[in-house]
């Protein structure tokens, strides 16, 4: 398991990288995902995106805004169908992404 934690000092997000032998690598993001950690969050999405498909896990997010769901859909306009699923256990993220539509791109779950 690799981890990539932003340059930027003091942003609270971090992400890691579970790579299994088989099937698609999972991005777990930890922390908030808000305006001032979008831009971080899309960047390291677009980064594993542009080598494999994976499983967007938000089970270490606190708090997820619409600039979130923005970094997602621009992420998806580049690489569409590259996220098989997002995993947001939480009842706060998932309202967030109901309200914002973002089921109807790439399917959301509450567990693996």
């Amino acid at each position: 398991m690799t981890s990539h934690t932003p340059s930027t000092d003091q942003l609270p997000i971090s992400f890691t990288i579970d790579a299994p032998v088989t099937g698609s690598p999972t991005l777990t993001v930890h922390g908030d995902v808000d305006l001032v950690t979008a831009f971080e969050f899309e960047t390291a999405l677009r980064h594993r995106l542009a080598v494999s498909a994976l499983v967007l896990d938000l089970g270490g997010v606190e708090f997820f805004s619409s600039a979130g769901v923005t970094a997602i859909e621009n992420a998806l306009a580049e690489s569409p169908h590259a996220i098989d699923r997002v995993i947001a256990p939480s009842m706060r993220v998932r309202r967030t992404l109901g309200v914002l539509e973002l089921d109807r791109l790439v399917p959301i779950t509450v567990g693996e």
